[in-house]
């Protein structure tokens, strides 16, 4: 897999570079977004190789929590990577279909692949998890209650860190939704050129957010 990102980014290296002073900017900036997608993923597929290779390394018991703990940092470095190429790519195939489906379709289509690609990165190995989460199993995909068995299999203490994340995500997003929906209406205003449906788009996802949010906080009835 790993020769298949550099096969990819040595190509598109000789594509920007042959055609960059004939393209469009957007085209250009595109093509750079792909070649650092392609980047991400290297060094995603790198971690990840480093980790597992860590793995069946025997370390001394006195410097084993350290190792450990190295291994994971190494683990979420490689999933920081992809999510990153899966942003990036994701963004990348919108804009590319929305100005240069016509134009430039091929590197609208090369989006859409990394787009795939990092998608199915993104589904962490059996031993990535058993490096993050030796006791971790994984849940019978067709479960009804599959999100509440995927969660349980995390100690307290991992759920305190996941959700304390998540608190603080939850904290950022609502304040970035209401600066982006002050931004637009000013864009609208000196610009003219409207963003009243983005504007209602972003007021329905804050109340999506604001009510599913304060429902799970809810305790339940007592029988």
């Amino acid at each position: 897999m790993l020769i298949v990102y550099i096969a990819f980014l040595l190509f598109g290296l000789y594509e920007l570079f042959a055609s960059f002073n004939h393209q469009l900017f957007e085209a250009n900036l595109l093509m750079i977004s792909n070649l650092v997608v392609i980047i991400c993923l290297i060094f995603a597929r790198f971690n990840v190789h480093k980790a597992e290779q860590g793995s069946l390394m025997k370390v001394h018991m006195d410097i084993e929590d350290i190792h450990q703990v190295t291994l994971e940092r190494i683990a979420y470095n490689a999933a920081t990577y992809i999510q990153i190429a899966l942003s990036l790519s994701f963004t990348a195939t919108l804009v590319g279909f929305l100005l240069l489906r016509d134009t430039q379709p091929v590197i609208v289509l090369w989006s859409g692949i990394l787009l795939l690609i990092s998608f199915v990165s993104l589904f962490p190995s059996e031993k990535i998890v058993s490096i993050t989460n030796p006791n971790f199993k994984f849940p019978d995909p067709q479960s009804k209650n599959y999100e509440q068995e995927y969660f349980n299999q995390f100690d307290d203490g991992e759920k305190y860190v996941m959700l304390k994340g998540l608190y603080g995500l939850y904290s950022l997003v609502t304040l970035c939704l209401v600066l982006l929906a002050f931004a637009l209406m000013f864009y609208s205003i000196f610009t003219d050129n409207s963003q009243l449906v983005s504007i209602i788009g972003i007021g329905i996802l804050l109340l999506l957010i604001q009510v599913r949010y304060t429902s799970s906080l809810k305790p339940s009835k007592l029988e």
